[in-house]
Formats: C-alpha cells, structure tokens, sequence
C-alpha cells in the first residue's frame, strides 16, 4: 500500500520513510502544494499529514486535496505536534480519520496506521481485537448504552472480519434497531463465548502451569512498570503472562489492560489490574478458609 507523507521537515519525512519502507511504499512531499500535484495523476491508499506547515497548512491542504477526484475518499491521518481542539474538530469536518500527536513512537504509529486500514476492511481485524470490541458492546447494550451499542456494532462490521461471527453481529444490530435489547444482549453473549472457546481452548492447551500467586506477582510487576512510566515492559510483562493458564477470566482482564495501555491509557489500565490483583486475593483466602483444619 502507498502512503503520502507530507511534512515540511526533511528530518520528519526521513523518519516516516525509514519507519514505514518494511510494510508500505512510502512518497515524501516536502509541501502541501507539492502533494496536491502529485494527486493530480497518482492514486495513494492512505496520508499521513502535518498540520504545522509554513505558506500552505495542513487544513488549507487537506481542503484541496478533497477538492480533486483522487483525494475524495482517501483517508488522512493529520501528524501535529499538539493536540488542539479546533485543528481536531476542522480536520474531522474535513474526513480525517486519525491524528497522531509529534513525537511519536514507532510502534503507535503502525498501530494507528493499521487500525485505519482495518477500519476500511483493507487489512483483516485480529480475532483478539474483535473479542475485545465485542465484549465492550456487550458490557454497553447491559449497562443500557444503546446508542453507544449501535455505533460500536455498525463500527465493526466495517471491518474485515469471520463471515460466520460477522453474519451473528449484525443480527445483534438488527435486534438492537429494533429496541430488542434483551434479545440482542442474548445473541451477543453467544458470539462471546463462541470466541472465547475458539480464542482461549487451543491457547490453554498449550499453556504451561502457574498458580494464582504467581499470576498476582507478575501482575505487581507490571503495576510497578506503570509507575516508573514503562508502558512498553508492562505490555511485554501481560503478553507473556498470557503464555500461562491463567483462566479465561484474567485472559480477559489481562487483554483488557493491554488494550488500555496500546492506546496510553495508564490511569485507567492500573486500576484494572489493581482490580484483578483484589479479586484474585479474594479468591485465595476464600479457598484457604475451605480447607480442613
């Protein structure tokens, strides 16, 4: 897939290029002027755009190239060096589908780029994220966020997904449409624990042994990676606690917490896992107390 990379920084351009020549071609634009002409005869599959731009900025850009037959459609992730309410607001107004705030770290920036594409259905969506925003639906449609629900649901089916899965969700939006929730909410924890099985059965197979204090302990140290601003080692600490048997339910809790911190959100991440770490303690002493004496 080609991508347009349109910075008035040489540096930047390199820096994009170097990062993302392993997966996609990359066409640097030193200006946005530049870049309009070359969509005059060339076609790209996505834009990554800074908004900070001397003469011509990434707004003024963006208006223009929507302007031709080759960037109608095209989707534009907006590169900014801060995060500004308005540029946000005029870029969406303007089809953005993304922004990425400067400096970035390598990683998130191909995360955010493939999440675009999995939004388009050009790449599929993991089995793994689908759970994940299948089980958020769920936990909206019992909670009564219905609105909420339908969006995330319609969301979802844009993507790329298993026609078996994907045939069931969208008999869950129906439902929804339809003020069904009680039905829907029925159909969607068949479709959870359709994935559970078909994600967790073959993983627990395989998986080595470990008890719960063991599991406690490594969620601690993630905890403590959190608190010395090491998100990338909490991750790694989570991913390789998942190589254990563990149990679907922290399987469950411990892809929540990933998911959290993948998009920087720490606060809420650590409260998850000091949630986990409660129940699991709890659960510990309620099996001491059954022991005989």
């Amino acid at each position: 897939m080609r991508i347009l990379a349109i910075d008035d920084n040489t540096v930047n351009l390199a820096t994009l290029e170097q990062e993302l020549k392993s997966k996609y071609e990359v066409i640097p634009m030193i200006s946005g002027r530049r870049a309009i002409k070359y969509l005059y005869r060339e076609q790209v599959d996505l834009i990554l755009l800074d908004v900070e731009m001397p003469i011509m900025d990434g707004i003024e850009t963006l208006k223009e190239i929507r302007a031709q037959e080759n960037g109608v459609t095209v989707p534009v992730i907006f590169l900014t060096a801060k995060k500004d309410k308005a540029t946000v607001i005029d870029g969406a107004k303007l089809g953005i589908m993304d922004y990425i705030t400067k400096p970035f770290d390598p990683e998130y920036l191909h995360e955010r780029i493939e999440r675009v594409f999995k939004r388009l259905g050009v790449l599929p969506m993991e089995e793994e994220e689908l759970y994940q925003r299948v089980t958020g639906i769920l936990k909206d449609m019992k909670e009564r966020r219905i609105k909420q629900a339908i969006v995330k649901t319609e969301e979802v089916l844009n993507y790329q997904i298993d026609e078996e899965l994907s045939g069931r969700i969208r008999m869950v939006l129906n439902k929804l449409k339809q003020d069904n929730v009680d039905s829907a909410i029925e159909m969607m924890e068949r479709v959870v624990d359709f994935m559970e099985q078909r994600l967790f059965s073959g993983k627990k197979a395989n998986a080595l042994p470990i008890s719960e204090s063991d599991i406690s302990i490594r969620i601690l140290y993630a905890v403590d990676n959190l608190a010395n601003f090491k998100r990338k080692e909490a991750i790694s600490k989570l991913k390789e606690l998942q190589k254990y048997d563990i149990g679907s339910y922290v399987h469950k809790c411990t892809e929540d917490v990933i998911q959290m911190l993948e998009e920087y959100d720490e606060v809420q991440a650590e409260e998850k896992m000091r949630s986990l770490l409660a129940e699991l303690k709890t659960r510990s002493s309620a099996e001491l107390s059954e022991q005989p004496d």
